[in-house]
């Protein structure tokens, strides 16, 4: 190559880097798409409008809110994978999208760790298990019951392949028991079995399941996060009441396609960590029983590695596909 064209291709590479790093500074100069992979009305969709919506006022640039449901989740996940690395595409991904479904989902078109930057997450919130009142007087006891009655105590689910069933496969390989997984259409349907008696426990959200808590209708027995849950301080962690480690999550967290400048990523996640810092968003995450985070790009790839990672090994363990 002459000493001319050597010239010419680093004056042209000097002037595209400087063209992708001016865009990166100067980004966002239009309304941001943000994609949420389950249907309005959910909590996916109404954590990412309330997060859409304060963002927007920090970016000075409209969020909008695409509503991309099907297949779990995936549907939309992998609509995101597709799309232009350039920050005005972006998915509001979940416990479901981001770790579950790449765990129990052969077939899924995406890498939950290679596809995506992991912008932030926002926020996790742990699950309860509970039971009606009658059935133990705490969580030892519980267990011991189980292991007593091997596959004869029931736990209901939001479904096979769901965050809730998962747990309740964690929660038995880790202490030993053996559980009878009953799968519903759904947490509500799973909930009213419980109360009228068909089933002995599930697990769930405390923002689900408090009414009943506090109505005395149901007990909490340990709670599935590594320090008590603040609305409910009186019930223990599986740590506390066992000695055993275990930990089980469902999150919300922003990721952008693979490729996205990290200009982009990191601007994003500075602009969440002022979104969670705003009071009226963590009284309402955290009134629904979210324990707001706001972390850095890379610390949000370590933690959906992790959760990968663990959801993997149950579901290999009990040979839990869905197609």
């Amino acid at each position: 190559m002459s000493g001319l064209l050597r010239v010419t291709f680093a004056i042209a590479f000097a002037l595209a880097a400087g063209v992708v790093a001016a865009s990166a500074q100067s980004y966002p100069t239009r309304a941001v798409t943000l994609v949420v992979p389950f249907p309005t009305g959910g909590p996916t969709d109404l954590s990412g409008r309330l997060i859409g919506k304060v963002l927007s006022t920090h970016l000075g640039q409209p969020v909008i809110i695409e509503n991309k449901a099907g297949v779990g989740g995936t549907l939309g996940a992998t609509y995101v994978t597709k799309a232009a690395p350039d920050g005005y595409t972006l998915l509001w991904g979940s416990a479901s999208t981001l770790a579950v479904a790449p765990a129990v989902m052969p077939s899924i078109q995406y890498d939950a760790i290679k596809s995506f930057e992991h912008v932030s997450l926002v926020a996790r919130q742990p699950e309860f298990l509970v039971a009606q009142p009658h059935l133990a007087k705490d969580l030892k006891e519980l267990v011991a019951m189980a292991k007593s009655k091997p596959g004869q105590l029931s736990y209901g689910s939001a479904g096979n392949g769901s965050v809730t069933h998962l747990t309740g496969e964690l929660f038995a390989a880790t202490l030993g028991v053996d559980l009878l997984h009953v799968p519903y259409k759904g947490g509500g349907p799973a909930l009213n079995d419980l109360l009228g008696g068909r089933i002995h426990m599930v697990f769930d959200s405390i923002s689900t399941l408090g009414p009943h808590i506090q109505a005395g209708k149901l007990k909490a027995f340990a709670v599935t996060s590594n320090k008590r849950d603040p609305l409910m301080p009186d019930v223990p962690t599986v740590g506390e009441a066992l000695g055993v480690e275990l930990e089980a999550y469902s999150f919300f967290g922003l990721v952008a396609p693979r490729g996205t400048p990290a200009n982009v990523t990191n601007r994003l996640a500075q602009e969440l960590r002022k979104v969670v810092a705003d009071q009226e968003v963590r009284d309402t995450m955290v009134k629904f029983g979210f324990e707001v985070m706001g972390t850095s790009p890379e610390e949000f790839r370590k933690f959906v590695t992790s959760e990968v990672g663990k959801w993997s090994k149950v579901a290999k363990a009990k040979n839990i596909t869905l197609k």
